[in-house]
């Protein structure tokens, strides 16, 4: 394949330089670095310490079981134990499930795998990764920290309300008392408040430490009954309402103080666990990961044995045909996939950068995503089951007997965890329970985007405490808002803007920039030389075609079928203006995309818009596998340099040769080697069809 010979170039030093023979044509490569080629795609697995442009050592997973774990705890989380079951409670129960598992087969799990993979085959955070792969596409991982970010600053108030419960559990243990949501006490109980177990007492009648206060019985009410724990969290946790006012995204109120201190306590741990990288996170997972499924399945099979679960387990899985029509249904389903699996927000190509090269990641990509459904399916079994215990106590229908929203994870677990044995126990485990999830979540969404930033500016890598400190503090003062009394609505909107409609057009772009622009061919002799894998026709099919069509549908159709928040609020809990606060915060990430697309645009070499075009849609110098080894032998493994980047030309003084065949130069300096691609953009250029007038031939 290769012969060695010698040649002189414009009374230069004489080089032995060899030829690589791919079809009928021939490329130049220097003698003395061809010694180090792997002649075959079976080149021994390499570590990444070593990166291609000398920059400071990236960390890696102390071995596969942290990297799986860390996957589990980033997809396995809050998500599925808290948001899943009210979206499938707010959208019909089993008319949410259809076109959730349609998107999740058809994009979520696809786009899962692509992302380890991608992070694992350049070892790059996901702005390094677009600004390198496709330049054109750089706004795309920009983006992906921006949702990130967003996503960050909220999730981390759900873990304080984790923080608030666990420590007013730790209280009434400590005061012998009973559940705290299990009274309907006065200082925030009003006359609407019952005890669920007391329902059919007489008003006067006391069991033990809780009183009803209200009855079904009484013919004087006309507004909604609320079970104890409804109020407690409305009317003490959150203090949304209280009995001098209701609040609203209009008048928020203030900071919520001791909701405060619990979120100092959350970004506290987040910090502690991230401050040395993935080198502290890596080793708590192996907890936070794996205790969480224990509690679930406990807490399903006493739900399941409840009266008139069935009947809430019926409304999860029985579809509502009509409700299929309602876009609102399948927008929500597929922010819900992106939300849970992590897809189009960085974490997982942060992940899967820590890999070493070789790993087989297609296989855990799997394994994970079907964990994720199945938590999602096992969290809302235990939902479902109280709410129709819930109804079949006061003979009402399930979609009524209780509200939807953000809160309902909040009222219906504690529900159940006062019908176990030992209450309290388990009431403590399984708030630790949830703060354990989130904490896993938070780890990989911020770990992300200070990844993302350490790859485009290595010298902070040194700084890695300070960085994350300064990231932690300003989050939580950007958290600030959604723990005063209106905080709830914020969350909402922030859930509703930064991470539903955003990751979606996000993910959209993520598939243009790397199966159209990029390409799938190109990508599949990646995947396959990276960890001998060539993706099945399922994989191909639905990166290609399918994913881009549904994620396409499903927002035009949304945004057709718009409708302001105001618009939905018989309460007036939000304003007009919110929905302007909430497409701020979407194109917060979202304009990322247009903006960076067009500066590296404008900055490209050629003297048209048609070259800068093709330019910017081409791969970097800079893109390939991060260990000079594994570039070495991958470009032995195709004979040409095309699957790496081109050589930027940054004047018309740059020579380049096209005939294949023969030595050139660039900016005066002679380079034989093939894998410093300067080959590769005059190859490509003329592969296009379009021609340079910088690139002179040298006779």
């Amino acid at each position: 394949m290769r012969s060695p010979r010698e040649v002189s170039v414009d009374g230069e030093p004489t080089l032995q330089i060899y030829t690589v023979t791919v079809d009928t044509e021939t490329i130049v490569g220097q003698d003395d670095h061809s010694a180090s080629l792997s002649e075959s795609a079976d080149a021994p697995p390499s570590s990444n310490a070593k990166e291609f442009h000398g920059k400071e050592e990236r960390g890696q997973w102390g071995n596969r079981a942290q990297f799986f774990l860390s996957c589990v705890g980033q997809s396995v989380g809050i998500g599925n134990v808290w948001r899943f079951p009210y979206l499938a409670y707010q959208n019909g129960g089993g008319a949410f499930l259809i076109p959730y598992f349609i998107i999740l087969f058809m994009v979520g799990k696809p786009l899962y795998c692509m992302e380890l993979a991608l992070g694992q085959y350049c070892s790059l955070g996901p702005w390094s990764l677009f600004k390198r792969m496709c330049p054109l596409g750089a706004g795309v991982g920009v983006a992906m920290c921006v949702t990130a970010t967003i996503v960050c600053i909220y999730y981390n108030v759900l873990m304080s309300y984790t923080v608030f419960y666990t420590a007013a559990v730790l209280k009434s243990i400590f005061m012998a008392e009973s559940l705290p949501w299990d009274v309907c006490d006065e200082a925030w109980a009003t006359e609407h408040c019952f005890v669920r177990s007391t329902l059919n007492l007489s008003l006067t009648e006391e069991v033990g430490v809780p009183v009803v206060r209200f009855f079904q019985q009484n013919d004087s009410f006309t507004g909604r009954m609320q079970p104890s724990p409804e109020q407690y969290f409305e009317r003490y946790v959150i203090q949304s309402s209280t009995k001098e006012m209701d609040y609203t995204l209009n008048e928020p109120g203030g900071v919520i103080w001791q909701l405060a201190l619990c979120l100092i306590f959350s970004w506290a741990v987040v910090f502690f666990c991230l401050y040395k990288g993935i080198q502290s996170s890596g080793k708590a997972v192996y907890f936070t990961s794996t205790f969480p499924f224990v509690i679930l399945l406990v807490l399903m099979v006493r739900g399941v044995l409840l009266d008139g679960a069935v009947e809430g387990i019926i409304f999860l899985f029985k579809p509502q045909w009509d409700r299929l029509l309602d876009v609102t249904v399948w927008r929500s389903a597929a922010a819900q996939v992106f939300f849970s699996l992590s897809v189009a927000q960085g974490p997982l190509i942060m992940f899967g950068s820590y890999n070493k090269f070789r790993m087989k990641v297609y296989k855990d990509a799997m394994i994970v995503c079907s964990l994720d459904t199945v938590t999602s399916i096992i969290a809302s079994v235990v939902i479902f089951s109280v709410l129709g215990n819930l109804a079949h106590q006061l003979d009402v229908p399930i979609s009524s007997v209780a509200k939807g929203g953000p809160g309902l994870a909040f009222i219906a677990y504690p529900e159940a965890l006062s019908k176990l044995p030992i209450p309290h126990l388990w009431a403590v485990l399984f708030f630790f329970m949830l703060f354990l999830l989130g904490l896993d979540s938070e780890f990989g969404l911020l770990e992300g985007s200070l990844t993302a930033l350490h790859d485009e500016y290595p010298s902070l890598r040194s700084k890695k405490a300070l960085v994350t400190g300064i990231a932690c503090s300003i989050c939580f003062l950007l958290a600030l808002p959604c723990v005063t009394h209106g905080g709830l609505y914020v969350i909402d909107l922030m859930d509703t803007y930064g991470g539903g409609f955003a990751i979606i057009l996000i993910a959209f772009f993520e598939i243009l920039a790397v199966f159209w622009a990029y390409g799938m061919k190109r990508l599949q002799h990646n995947l396959d030389f990276m960890m001998k894998y060539k993706p099945s026709i399922y994989f191909r099919s639905c990166w290609v075609v399918i994913a881009p069509l549904i994620l396409l549908f499903i927002f035009i159709y949304t945004m057709a079928d718009y409708k302001p928040f105001a618009t939905n609020d018989p309460d007036g809990k939000y304003p007009k203006w919110a929905d302007g606060v909430g497409w701020l915060l979407a194109l917060a990430s979202i304009a990322q995309i247009p903006l960076w697309a067009v500066y590296n645009l404008v900055k490209q070499p050629g003297p048209t818009w048609r070259q800068k075009l093709w330019q910017a849609s081409q791969p970097t110098t800079e893109w390939g596998p991060s260990a000079q080894e594994d570039r070495d032998a991958e470009l032995s493994f195709y004979g040409m340099p095309i699957h790496y980047g081109r050589q930027s030309i940054t004047t018309e003084n740059d020579v380049m040769e096209m005939d294949v065949g023969k030595p050139y130069r660039q900016n005066g300096a002679v380079d034989l080697r093939p894998e410093s691609r300067i080959f590769s953009e005059a190859y490509s250029y003329r592969l296009s069809g379009l021609d340079n007038p910088a690139f002179t031939q040298i006779n």
